[in-house]
């Protein structure tokens, strides 16, 4: 924390720090920062990438909220701080006291693994928590740990104060007599709460209570003008709104409770909405189709074409699979096994059905505003000149499913006494089964307005508590060592389109968009015309895990993908046979003993691929039977689930893995093999898993322990790599 002007820091001083993917980590610190400042302490917020802003050989006290992305990696906004933290030597931080909370999702075997990570690495140098590090379930809801950890975190910063204070010799000023008051008033409160048998952030409510509205003055943020070149032509024109869905839940256990208690904090009122002093209009029809130049990606954006577009599966199928090839005007520098991110906007539609609902005209959807204010989101502080139509398309995610912080804020909002009953449950720890129920029809922003037509949110408020918008990550499906493969790459994908059991019908963000941005293509042959004046935003995506080939083309891979998840494999394939072409013309030079066989310099490659019909959605067959036969793919193992009788088959992947378990310990233990896994986190990671250490008891003589231990270590050596979505 930076230190104040002539005076040295104090436990009263806290740093809060977040690294966040989705946004959760960044409002759940904001939110611990701004009652710091509510409870009296002298708080600071930053993101941990931003660590450089404070001085730490001075820091007290310090509270980190950290998310984990992908297969237990760090969130792109903390990477520097990594690599920071990794070069620091001895014990510097002995002064710092700190406290941790994770959030993660027990879908992911490395749950949390950036709060336990940095746990390590801190107390490595020097540092002791005050608090006990806290990990927090997205799979079950992280409200369940999060709010309670919150809570009881407060006494135990107020005792760093005073048994800072006391110490004898100690280098800071003594606390004065209004932070003495400050802390002793948490510890009774503390107190009182555990009396009165009270839980996690004391706020009950009586019926009577739930008429007040909190009145909250509205601000905005802007979008700044697009990047010249990069435009969508298809996809935004000016759609009809929507008009949402009414949710319909069971609210009869409400009348079982008088009081509600653990309602949740309502963030701070920071956003404001100014409009943009300019002579000129903000640009309409085609120009108004440019990409925001607020967005920020980790890489630099680029504009990509559509070059071909093919449907893989047949109208039976279940899923409807597009393989999309994109090109580009410039060289790229890729791999493959490498992902790319597309930032797609948000159903125009529904973006114009929310305005709607937020009583946005017609004449204000278009003019150029700027958001300001203090400590507000990071995706919002690029914000300088934008239309509220752009903010609303790219910049905040109306799709995701609400916390229980935003349904408090809509029922500050909702003027009929009876909605905000209803939503004022649902936010309280009496309500949860309600919430979940309401939850688990995934309502978008929309819904909520359409089924609680009295919340009138001002739309500063609704921009600032919404979730930041997210780009769509996919596989590379291709080589740079292909024809022209340096100007283009491709990705296959489901198109994520599907009706719930009460009616309502939902789709994904980019899938679809991408699906109507190529014609919705039919099954069967590959179209390359009809896309020339459609651009996307695309961008790499650094790769931390090193989802790659071995540069020892010699060391063999055993490949686990079922579905779309067998997607970066074809990239390895394709790969790996341009290298074959490659070595083949150079070791053909020469006669007698400069020749070598061509098998002899290139490993086994072994593919496991799961579908659930052979006919219906055995993706890239003509593929995969293509490089069986020129004996690129070693191995081709292929388990069909919905099938009976196939032979030499499973019914799922992990069966084939435990059919074919000695000779895999083989690869592995002889010849040093390395196992990739991409697809599914819940289910299919998780067997595989299993079935892995399974090979290493049954084969290996380990005992289920170590061999749990050894595929950890295989995972740290990147020996054991996976590419896992939830």
């Amino acid at each position: 924390m930076a230190p104040e002007s002539d005076s040295a820091p104090y436990a009263g001083h806290l740093t809060v720090f977040f690294a966040s993917q989705t946004g959760n980590a960044e409002s759940i610190s904001r939110n611990i920062h701004e009652q710091a400042l509510e409870k009296g302490f002298k708080s600071l917020h930053f993101v941990l990438n931003d660590f450089a802003k404070v001085d730490w050989d001075k820091e007290e006290c310090l509270v980190f909220v950290v998310s984990t992305t992908g297969d237990g990696d760090p969130p792109d906004n903390s990477t520097k701080f990594w690599r920071h933290l990794r070069k620091l030597k001895g014990v510097g931080l002995t002064k710092a006291k700190f406290a941790i909370l994770g959030l993660g999702d027990t879908n992911y075997d490395n749950f949390c693994q950036t709060a336990k990570r940095l746990d390590t690495r801190l107390q490595e140098l020097g540092a002791s928590p005050f608090y006990a590090r806290g990990l927090a379930d997205d799979a079950t809801g992280l409200e369940e740990t999060v709010d309670p950890w919150i809570k009881d975190m407060w006494p135990a910063l107020a005792q760093i104060v005073i048994s800072t204070s006391s110490a004898q010799g100690s280098p800071q000023p003594q606390t004065t007599k209004l932070e003495e008051e400050i802390v002793k008033d948490i510890i009774e409160q503390q107190e009182h709460d555990h009396s009165s048998h009270i839980t996690s952030e004391k706020t009950a409510t009586t019926a009577p209570a739930m008429d007040s509205v909190v009145k909250e003055t509205g601000a905005v943020d802007t979008l700044v003008e697009g990047v010249k070149g990069l435009s969508v032509a298809a996809g935004l024109t000016s759609a009809v709104p929507a008009a949402g869905y009414h949710i319909d839940v069971d609210f009869s256990t409400m009348a079982n409770h008088t009081t509600l208690t653990a309602l949740p904090r309502v963030p701070n009122a920071n956003l404001k909405i100014t409009n943009v002093e300019t002579t000129t209009t903000a640009p309409t029809g085609k120009q108004a189709k440019l990409i925001p130049s607020f967005i920020q990606t980790p890489t630099r954006l680029m504009s990509a074409k559509i070059n071909s577009v093919q449907c893989l599966t047949p109208e039976t199928a279940l899923k409807r699979t597009l393989s999309v090839e994109f090109g580009f005007d410039d060289d790229l520098d890729y791999s493959p096994g490498d992902s790319f991110g597309i930032w797609a906007p948000n159903d125009d539609s529904l973006v114009r059905g929310v305005l709607a609902a937020l009583s946005v005209t017609d004449e204000d959807i278009n003019k150029l505003v700027k958001l300001e204010g203090e400590d507000i989101p990071t995706h919002l502080q690029p914000v300088h000149s934008a239309t509220l139509l752009d903010i609303f398309r790219y910049s905040v995610d109306l799709t995701t499913a609400p916390k229980k912080a935003n349904i408090r804020l809509y029922a500050d909002h909702a003027t009929d006494a009876a909605e905000k009953q209803k939503l004022m449950f649902m936010a309280s720890k009496q309500g949860v089964d309600v919430f979940n129920a309401f939850r688990a029809q995934s309502p978008t922003l929309l819904d909520i307005l359409h089924t609680f037509p009295s919340v009138k949110v001002p739309v500063a408020r609704v921009i600032e508590t919404l979730p930041p918008m997210q780009p769509r990550y996919y596989s590379i499906t291709n080589s740079p060592l292909a024809k022209h493969g340096h100007r283009r790459w491709s990705c296959a994908f489901n198109v994520v389109a599907y009706e719930l059991p009460e009616g309502i019908k939902r789709r994904g963000v980019c899938t679809p968009w991408l699906d109507e941005l190529s014609s919705k293509v039919p099954f069967g042959k590959t179209v390359t015309t009809g896309f020339a004046d459609v651009r996307l935003p695309v961008f790499v995506k650094p790769n931390e895990t090193k989802f790659n080939l071995p540069s020892d083309t010699t060391t063999p891979v055993i490949m686990i993908g079922p579905g779309t998840g067998v997607a970066p494999f074809i990239g390895f394939l394709e790969h790996r046979a341009e290298q074959r072409k490659i070595k083949k013309r150079l070791v053909n030079i020469g006669v007698g003993s400069r020749r070598q066989h061509l098998d002899d310099l290139f490993g086994d490659m072994w593919l496991f691929f799961g579908c659930r019909h052979r006919e219906r959605d055995w993706l890239f067959r003509s593929q995969m039977e293509e490089y069986k036969q020129e004996g690129v793919l070693t191995e081709l193992h292929v388990a069909v689930s919905r099938e009976e009788d196939v032979p030499n088959s499973g019914k799922y992947v992990q069966d084939l893995l435990r059919k074919e378990g000695k000779r895999i310990w083989n690869l592995l233990d002889k010849k040093g093999a390395l196992i990739y896994v991409c697809g599914d986190a819940k289910g299919m990671a998780k067997s595989v898993n299993d079935e892995l250490i399974n090979v290493l008891v049954e084969y290996g003589g380990f005992e289920k322990t170590a061999a749990l231990l050894e595929l950890n270590k295989w995972a740290q050596e990147k020996r054991y790599l996976r590419d896992l979505w939830a």
